[in-house]
């Protein structure tokens, strides 16, 4: 059986993969921020991968879960590096879609 622990390397790997395939130009800033918004994340994650692979929240549950937790992330080194603040939004809906394929494929 799946722990978090499984999920949670899993997040970080899939968390590398993403910056290296779509934020090579700011890698060091989107790994900073990426962890960060993992980070203060964490509990509530631990909370809700249980209740998915339990069977208590669905998928789609799930998903709007951490959907909310879009102001948990704090773009500070993005921004030092010169992002766009028009490409934050990309970079926070991907850590999103991160987060829950990570967890479908981790606990489902």
């Amino acid at each position: 059986m799946a722990t978090f622990d499984d999920f949670w390397e899993s997040l970080k790997t899939g968390l590398e993969a993403l910056v290296e395939k779509s934020w090579n130009t700011y890698k060091n800033a989107a790994l900073i921020d990426g962890q960060s918004f993992l980070d203060k994340s964490k509990d509530s994650l631990v909370d809700w991968t249980q209740q998915l692979s339990k069977g208590e929240i669905t998928k789609e549950d799930f998903e709007w879960n951490v959907a909310g937790l879009k102001d948990l992330a704090e773009l500070n080194a993005l921004e030092e590096a010169g992002l766009a603040k028009a490409a934050f939004d990309t970079f926070t809906n991907g850590l999103i879609d991160l987060v829950v394929s990570t967890a479908c494929k981790v606990f489902l």
